[in-house]
């Protein structure tokens, strides 16, 4: 009986001690959402109470305060429209001019938010422990944090990379760490390639500077509009993140030093147990048994509906001659939509990706290469077919098929028979499945999962009152310093006084010595000439 009410006190306990916490996911994308999402889940399971302002319905645990502040229509149809075009960019310019139009619009939205008086009478009229933002080119959101007086986490999608290094003194080591956006050819990188990894840091630095200047004018106009009083500025907020959690591990590579404030937890997203499937799924699935089943997803950002018809009419055709059952993510939920009506392919407007890569009939996933979606089929070690569109895509495919998780294809010229090779090969040679199964198991061996490593670095920064402790000397260092060129300038100065005095002290005693030699030879060459 004694044992029963001590472990009914510690539950009452761990349950009155929870946290207040303000989760900040405002980004419009499902794959962004699921990963901060996946985060607040874990604290809420841990017994903290979780208040969430979102742009769209959130998935997972509903044991939280939801605040909703839906996206502006007409911010809305710019951002699609941008993205529309990514998909048929023709020409680097078009591409990127497209790839920031989405991004600013993306941008735009989250400062909308960040306005709203909703929010802020929210902020006004409730006290909360620590704030956790969703990162995503929204840095003027520090003033949330900054307003309440409170530690601020940030939740990042992907490895650590320049724009959350920043935060908290993660170095950018160029030389042997590749940049998410150019493609790893080798473990140690050749010249020519730190080559490009330096110009493409350089320039994300260049795009960060840009970016804090206008994000910093945000914040002010922010702290004025709401006439906040003794707020501290955007460039201190910046330096005071206590946190970044990064989805990625190092089983991944590349193998590189973080500080202590960069927190790895790669697979946040995955669940230790799928969550069932609907029946329609379920049955179209378990009945896959004989010869397996493929996922095909280009994420949540890119609506394959839009596509080049080339473009679907290729992967239609392909599809439907396979002896493997398809399970194809169609955005538009009307039949007379769907480009055909094979026996073997089911369209479906959304699909629980995590919980269906886990089905054991799962043999291929045909992927856009979203961060999200690698990570989840290498956990549950499924081979892959990318088809990268935009952003780090490219990279991540390059990095499977370089040790072997898969091929990679170009979705804007691959052909019937291309498409039809690629998958052949991955699900009839053995290796593609053998490696990254293989992977999986390494992946997965770590002390702490991904949702503990949340859970105590939570903890951890509240009980510390924001741990400044673990704050790098870097994040107060300017370029200059952290690379020592103010120290390499004074070095190579005063080597070059000593070399200027000793060069004049040389000269000096060798006038005295053989000056009076050397002018009457001088004197004898010029008689001779004479």
């Amino acid at each position: 009986m004694i044992g029963y009410e001590f472990i009914f006190l510690c539950v009452v306990v761990r349950f009155t001690s929870g946290a207040n916490i303000l989760g900040v996911f405002t980004s419009t994308s499902r794959s962004h959402i699921i990963i901060h999402k996946a985060v607040a889940d874990a604290l809420i399971d841990a017994g903290h109470n979780l208040t969430i302002v979102s742009s769209e319905s959130l998935p997972g645990n509903q044991n939280f305060q939801s605040i909703l502040l839906s996206e502006k229509e007409e911010t809305k149809a710019a951002k699609e429209e941008y993205l529309s075009k990514v998909l048929t960019s023709n020409g680097v310019k078009s591409f990127l001019e497209n790839n920031i139009g989405a991004i600013s619009m993306l941008s735009k939205h989250q400062m909308e938010v960040t306005f709203s008086k909703k929010l802020h009478r929210i902020l006004s009229e409730n006290s909360f422990d620590l704030v956790i933002i969703g990162y995503f080119f929204n840095d003027f959101q520090l003033v949330i944090p900054a307003q309440l007086r409170v530690p601020v986490i940030v939740s990042w999608l992907a490895a650590p990379t320049n724009v959350v290094n920043s935060f908290v003194g993660n170095a950018n080591d160029q030389s042997y760490v590749p940049s998410v956006f150019l493609a790893e050819d080798a473990n140690v990188m050749g010249f020519r390639r730190r080559i490009g990894n330096f110009l493409i840091t350089t320039a994300f630095y260049v795009v960060e500077k840009i970016l804090n200047y206008k994000f910093g004018n945000y914040y002010n106009e922010y702290v004025q509009e709401f006439n906040l009083k003794d707020m501290p500025s955007f460039d201190d907020m910046r330096k005071n993140v206590s946190l970044v959690f990064c989805n990625s591990h190092f089983s991944e590579g590349p193998i590189r030093p973080n500080v202590p404030a960069i927190v790895e937890i790669g697979g946040i997203q995955i669940k230790d147990k799928p969550d069932p499937l609907e029946p329609k799924l379920k049955e179209f699935l378990d009945n896959s048994s004989k010869h397996g089943a493929i996922l095909f997803s280009m994420g949540s950002n890119v609506k394959v509906s839009t596509l080049d018809p080339k473009i679907i009419k290729t992967l239609y055709n392909v599809f439907s001659k396979l002896k493997q059952n398809v399970l194809w993510k169609w955005e538009d939920p009307n039949p007379a939509s769907f480009p055909g009506n094979s026996k073997n392919i089911l369209f479906s407007k959304w699909i629980p990706q995590d919980d269906v890569l886990a089905h054991k009939n799962m043999k291929l996933f045909v992927t856009h290469g979203g961060k999200g979606s690698v990570v989840e089929s290498q956990y549950h070690g499924i081979p892959m077919i990318g088809l990268p569109v935009f952003g780090d895509q490219p990279g991540n495919i390059d990095k499977i098929v370089k040790v072997g998780y898969g091929l990679k294809l170009d979705y804007k010229t691959m052909t019937e028979q291309e498409l039809s090779t690629a998958v052949n090969e991955v699900l009839n040679n053995p290796s593609y499945a053998a490696n990254v199964k293989k992977f999986a198991d390494t992946y997965k061996d770590r002390p702490l999962s991904a949702r503990e490593s949340v859970v105590f670095w939570t903890e951890y920064v509240i009980r510390h009152h924001g741990a400044p402790h673990l704050q790098s000397p870097l994040v107060h260092m300017n370029v200059i310093q952290q690379y020592s060129i103010d120290v390499l300038a004074v070095i190579f100065g005063a080597l070059y006084i000593v070399y200027r005095i000793s060069k004049l002290c040389i000269c000096f005693v060798w006038r005295k010595v053989f000056g009076k030699k050397c002018k009457s030879k001088a004197k004898a060459k010029k008689s001779k000439k004479e």
